[in-house]
C-alpha cells in the first residue's frame, strides 16, 4: 500500500489555478521529488497534504487514511518541515521541540532529538530567535525528524544550510527512508534531488507534466562529449548536415564540448579524422535536464500542443 496518495487534486484560488488534476503516489521507504519554480502549484500540493487547504476536487490519503481539511489526519506519524518555518523566537530551541514532540503526544523523541542536535552541531539551549538562519533551519530538521515519522513531507529541507550540515541533512532523509518512510522532497536545488530521489514529478502551472524515474529524465535530454585534439590540430567546424542536431557547447583552440541527443556513432566517425588526444562523457546534471525539459514543453505549448502529462511505472 501506498503512503501517500495523490488522486486527481485540484485546487482554485478564484479563477487563478493552484493545481489541477494531479495525480501520483509515493510508496514506502520512497524519496519522491517534486520539482518546479516559485507558483508551479508545490506549496499548494502539501499544504492539500498536510490539511491546510481544502482542495477544489481530488483525493488525499497518508497511510491509508483519507486527508479531511482542518483535522489533523495521521499527523503524529508525519514529519512536515515547511518552506517558511516558524517557531516561539524566545522560547531554547530544546523547550520548543519538546512541545513540538507533545502535540504528536510522543514522549520518546528526547533521545532522538539529542542525537539529531549531536549530528548537527546545535546548541539546543539557546533561543530559536537568536539562531542564525541555518541553526533555525537546523531546528526544523529536528522537528520533523525527531519523532521518528513513517511519512516526510519536506519543503526546501536545506535551504540556508552550509555545504558540510546539507550533506548531513541528506544522509538523515536517506536513512529515514532506509527504515521505511515516504518521504516527498521539494526542493530548488536539483543536483540534491538527484543525489537522494529515486523518481520525480515536474510541476508547470499547476499541471504535472512529468513522472519518471531521476535517470529517465536525465536520458531525455542532450549528452555531451568532450574532445581533446592533439597539439595544433585544426578542426573544422561541425558539419551540420551529417550530425544534424549536434551543437557546440564550449570551443577551445584544442578542444570541442558537444552536446548532441541519440547515438553517439556519427560523431565519433567525424572525430576519428583528426588526432585524438582523450575524449570524455561529462554527466548531464538533473539542473540541465530540467531546464531543457522545460523549455520543451513551454515551447509545445505555445505552438498549441500544451503540455502533456507522462506518468511512471508507479504512479
Amino acid at each position: 500500500m501506498a503512503a501517500i496518495e495523490v488522486e486527481s487534486l485540484t485546487k482554485w484560488y478564484g479563477r487563478t489555478r493552484g493545481v489541477e488534476d494531479v495525480t501520483f503516489s509515493i510508496a514506502p521507504g520512497e524519496i519522491f521529488g517534486y520539482l518546479g519554480p516559485n507558483g508551479s502549484g508545490k506549496t499548494t500540493t502539501i499544504r492539500c497534504l498536510m490539511g491546510l487547504l481544502r482542495p477544489s476536487g481530488g483525493r488525499i490519503r497518508i497511510l491509508g487514511e483519507r486527508v479531511v481539511p482542518g483535522r489533523g489526519t495521521q499527523h503524529a506519524r508525519i514529519g512536515y518541515l515547511p518552506g517558511d518555518f516558524r517557531i516561539w523566537g524566545r522560547t531554547k530551541a530544546r523547550r520548543a521541540l519538546g512541545l513540538l514532540a507533545a502535540l504528536g503526544c510522543d514522549g520518546r523523541a528526547g533521545n532522538r532529538r539529542a542525537e539529531l542536535a549531536t549530528r548537527f552541531e546545535l546548541n539546543l539551549d539557546r533561543a530559536v530567535g537568536d539562531l542564525s538562519k541555518g541553526n533555525r533551519q537546523k531546528v526544523a530538521l529536528i522537528s520533523a525528524f525527531q519523532h521518528g515519522p513513517q511519512v516526510l513531507v519536506l519543503d526546501e529541507p536545506t535551504a540556508g544550510l552550509d555545504p558540510l550540515m546539507r550533506q548531513v541533512a541528506l544522509d538523515v532523509i536517506r536513512e529515514a527512508a532506509q527504515g521505511g518512510a515516504a518521504v516527498l522532497l521539494s526542493s530548488h536545488d536539483l543536483s540534491e534531488v538527484s543525489a537522494v530521489c529515486s523518481r520525480a514529478a515536474i510541476l508547470r502551472e499547476g499541471r504535472l507534466v512529468e513522472m519518471a524515474p531521476i535517470a529517465q529524465i536525465l536520458q531525455q535530454g542532450e549528452h555531451r562529449l568532450k574532445i581533446w585534439f592533439a597539439n595544433g590540430t585544426r578542426v573544422d567546424d561541425v558539419p551540420a548536415p551529417q550530425l544534424p542536431g549536434v551543437r557546440i557547447v564550449e570551443r577551445q583552440p584544442e578542444m570541442l564540448h558537444l552536446a548532441y541527443q541519440g547515438s553517439v556513432d556519427p560523431i565519433l566517425k567525424w572525430v576519428a579524422r583528426f588526432p585524438v588526444d582523450r575524449i570524455a562523457t561529462p554527466q548531464t546534471s538533473l539542473e540541465e535536464a530540467f531546464i531543457r525539459y522545460y523549455r520543451r514543453v513551454s515551447n509545445a505549448a505555445a505552438g498549441g500542443g500544451g503540455p502533456q502529462r507522462v506518468e511512471g511505472a508507479r504512479s
